[in-house]
């Protein structure tokens, strides 16, 4: 059989979780639905009790990462796919994800994503998958593109891979972390052009709100991945972390700007290709520099770019 769960992590989600669970009442729909409330306040665990979700519930607050972990394990499916509350699933999703694991000839089958305003709902923005690129390297795929919760995943090769990592270092990016720990484990990836999954952007959600901690948690990843490929993915893996220097240096924390240009070093990355001609230039002497003296110039002749950040103190977070 090819049965098929909803698993959804939650935490005070009373007032976005039945839209997420309405959006999921499709033909032919999920065998079965199990919610892990994270020591909501709100009544979360009643919500989804009333729509007829299975609810596992802890008093500690654990995290989503261990959460979907948690719900892996209880699922009696083969198939598993992981929604935040205050998102929604297109609706067709259902439909599209039983034709493909009926081929059986994926482990993990990524969807499109459209990005709306959760005020407006207006569209923002949509993204798709590139099908020959996961099936020829899923590794080089998962490292250049951050791939958020709209997969559908075989379960047996899931838990075996480890599912997501809990390390609270990788918190902020928990969903390139597990594709890359699943692309490693030899999963077959595909993709569906249409879009499977609604993500709904507000102000002060757990990525935007946290933009230092995003950064760092791709750093680790990252860092993750070069201490398994060595130079392999040199270019791939060194432009990120290139990229993530220069978010870094945007909130002056330049110890996690000494970590990018240390690592992209350490695998021989040490031209950045993308970059300016004049920071590539100064980055030929000495990398740390190029990129402070680019943040002074960003500050001096763009200020409006920096207007708003918040500055880290040295020393300070992970």
């Amino acid at each position: 059989m090819n049965r098929l769960a909803l698993l959804i992590p939650a935490r005070d989600a009373a007032s976005v979780l039945p839209r997420l669970l309405e959006s999921a009442d499709q033909d032919g729909g999920f065998d079965e639905i199990l919610v892990y409330d994270d020591a909501s306040s709100d009544g979360t665990g009643g919500v989804a009790r009333r729509a007829g979700a299975r609810v596992i519930r802890t008093d500690v607050n654990t995290g989503p990462s261990i959460g979907k972990n948690k719900l892996a394990a209880l699922a009696t499916s083969e198939w598993l796919h992981f929604h935040d509350a205050d998102d929604a699933l297109a609706p067709d999703f259902v439909d599209r994800t039983r034709q493909w694991i009926a081929l059986d000839g994926c482990d993990a089958l990524l969807f499109g994503t459209e990005d709306r305003d959760d005020r407006t709902g207006a569209v923002l923005g949509r993204r798709t998958w590139d099908d020959a690129e996961l099936r020829t390297d899923a590794v080089r795929y998962h490292i250049v593109n951050t791939v958020t919760n709209c997969g559908v995943y075989r379960r047996d090769r899931f838990v075996a891979a480890g599912g997501f990592d809990s390390d609270p270092a990788t918190k902020y990016n928990e969903d390139q972390a597990m594709h890359l720990r699943l692309a490693f484990a030899g999963l077959r990836f595909r993709a569906d052009e249409s879009t499977g999954v609604i993500i709904y952007r507000r102000a002060g959600s757990m990525s935007s709100g946290r933009p230092v901690d995003c950064a760092r948690a791709q750093v680790e990843v990252l860092a993750r991945a070069a201490a398994r490929t060595g130079a392999r993915y040199r270019d791939e893996i060194g432009s990120r972390l290139w990229r993530l220097a220069g978010v870094c240096g945007g909130f002056q924390d330049w110890v996690f700007v000494d970590r990018c240009l240390k690592l992209a070093a350490e695998i021989g990355y040490g031209d950045p290709k993308n970059e300016h001609w004049l920071v590539r230039a100064l980055a030929a002497v000495d990398a740390t520099t190029a990129v402070r003296i680019r943040e002074r110039l960003i500050r001096l002749l763009k200020p409006g770019l920096r207007e708003g950040m918040p500055v880290v103190e040295a020393g300070k977070g992970r």
